[in-house]
């Protein structure tokens, strides 16, 4: 009975989606009369044209899925809340019935329509915290019980114990799964991998992953009052850099009060926190770890362009009377719900946020904006959007699954949400509800679309990345010594975990 009333729901939401599907092509073939382009889907910046011109038609790109019968069994994704990361969690794998809330819905949409594919079921298995989910895998994989089917971990502290254990599936070896399809994120695929394996992926499957990515947002009743430059012209003309960003910054701040000193009281440029560093150094073009051309890590944040790059953030974020390092301020707990506070009352014109955050601010009574990370110089060709390891979650696969039916089940999982959950992310909440402008949909799809991840940040060889975060707590300029100091256990780092992977 309970499945009678699934396949019904599901049919009633196919309906529905194919009205909106009609609707959406009449409003693509408008944009067209007008001259304009659609928005992309975010991340596929590079798909092949006739791919582009299908889905801006308002058609779907071909898929054909390896179809078997589960039996009717659990298909079981292991994952966590995340603390105090209220905005974080991961919300991508289970709907238990129809609420009218997007994200929800459409992953209630996604999995109806998987479970009849495969006749099974998909569940979750959800740990209090990101520790105690590793636990948990380590313990089920040790067992061999066969209890996770996938499971969405953290990137930092997470991906390195359990590649360098034997504990994952490398990717590129599971059958019924074509990685190279744009419903998979060809970034973390290619930037996270070692000596050729895969053991992390992402894309259309989920969005704690975009959650993750680094951006700012800015006060437009600010910047009108102060008659700043124009944003979204800086950021399309590619003139939005650091310069720039301190320059503007520095015509905002000012001592409200009048006490002679500025304080969570005043007004601000910026207000940041430890996490934007690595997201500092990563819009330079610049990494902690990159890959050598045999696809081996390789340590490259010992570079003059490095340290030139971190003399040039200083100089923005340790300037007091313009940027106000919230996490010094307030500590680990409200460093979130303080800087939103100060934000919403007008007391800064830009704020640095993971896109998660950006949800907290829908009760803003002024509107705002949504930038991308500033480039180093106009030099530079591109804007670069890290994803923050600490929060980012990928998609990985432990080595007791049986690797065909999972394979053939992720594909169709990851196919099917590119037309049920990225909509609902991307057009509805984040583009309906949170961007207020079509200013800001432009921005949105040039953060999307340069998703970056810094081999460095995931396995934070060295320590590199925690102390290039920590050293914003003190305001330290001693980055070029400590690497110094620590680049023989970088190296080590390194060794160790290639050594485990390929079983040298």
């Amino acid at each position: 009975m309970k499945r009678q009333i699934k396949i019904i729901i599901f049919v009633t939401l196919v309906l529905i989606s194919a009205m909106a599907l009609l609707f959406s092509c009449g409003a693509e073939e408008t944009a067209k009369a007008d001259g304009g382009k659609p928005d992309a889907i975010p991340g596929q910046e590079n798909e092949a044209e006739e791919e582009e011109s299908v889905e801006a038609a308002g058609g779907k790109l071909p898929f054909e899925p390896v179809l078997m019968d589960l039996g009717g069994r659990k298909f079981t994704f292991g994952d966590c809340g995340w603390g105090a990361e209220v905005t974080s969690e991961q919300r991508c794998v289970l709907a238990e019935e129809i609420t009218g809330e997007p994200i929800n819905d459409s992953v209630f949409e996604r999995n109806a329509k998987v479970e009849e594919m495969f006749n099974c079921v998909v569940a979750e298995m959800k740990y209090s915290d990101p520790g105690q989910l590793l636990s948990g895998l380590r313990k089920s994989i040790t067992a061999g019980d066969g209890q996770f089917d996938a499971a969405y971990i953290r990137l930092s502290g997470h991906l390195g114990p359990l590649a360098s254990s034997s504990a994952l599936y490398d990717l590129n070896q599971l059958p019924n799964i074509d990685l190279t399809q744009p419903w998979w994120d060809q970034n973390i695929l290619n930037q996270t991998s070692i000596a050729g394996r895969v053991f992390a992926a992402n894309g259309d499957i989920q969005i704690l992953d975009k959650g993750a990515i680094n951006a700012f947002v800015f006060n437009k009743q600010l910047q009108a009052d102060y008659q700043s430059e124009n944003f979204y012209g800086l950021v399309k003309d590619g003139q939005w850099t650091f310069e720039k960003m301190l320059e503007i910054a520095r015509q905002i701040s000012v001592d409200l009060n009048g006490d002679g000193k500025m304080d969570d009281n005043d007004r601000y440029g910026l207000l940041y926190y430890r996490d934007s560093i690595p997201a500092f150094l990563t819009a330079t073009d610049s990494y902690i770890a990159s890959k050598d051309d045999e696809d081996m890590p390789i340590m490259t944040f010992n570079t003059e362009k490095v340290y030139s790059a971190l003399d040039t953030i200083y100089e923005v974020i340790y300037d007091e009377s313009v940027a106000y390092h919230t996490m010094r301020a307030f500590g680990d707990s409200g460093f979130i719900i303080e800087g939103n506070r100060m934000f919403q009352n007008s007391q800064a014109l830009l704020m640095y946020v993971r896109m998660t955050e950006i949800e907290g601010l829908r009760g803003m009574d002024t509107d705002f904006g949504i930038l991308p990370f500033p480039k180093y110089d106009t030099n530079q060709e591109k804007y670069y959007s890290l994803v923050n390891a600490s929060i980012g979650s990928a998609l990985v696969v432990p080595v007791t699954v049986n690797p065909e039916e999972t394979g053939a089940l992720l594909d169709a999982m990851a196919y099917t949400s590119r037309y049920t959950l990225i909509p609902a992310y991307y057009e509805v909440t984040l583009k309906g509800k949170i961007s207020r402008d079509d200013d800001s949909e432009a921005m949105l799809n040039i953060i999307f679309s340069n998703m970056t991840y810094d081999l460095g940040g995931v396995y934070d060889f060295g320590g590199i990345v925690g102390e290039l975060m920590y050293h914003t707590m003190t305001f330290k300029r001693t980055m070029a010594s400590f690497y110094e100091k620590n680049e023989p256990r970088a190296l080590r780092d390194i060794d160790k975990l290639v050594t485990s992977i390929l079983g040298d």
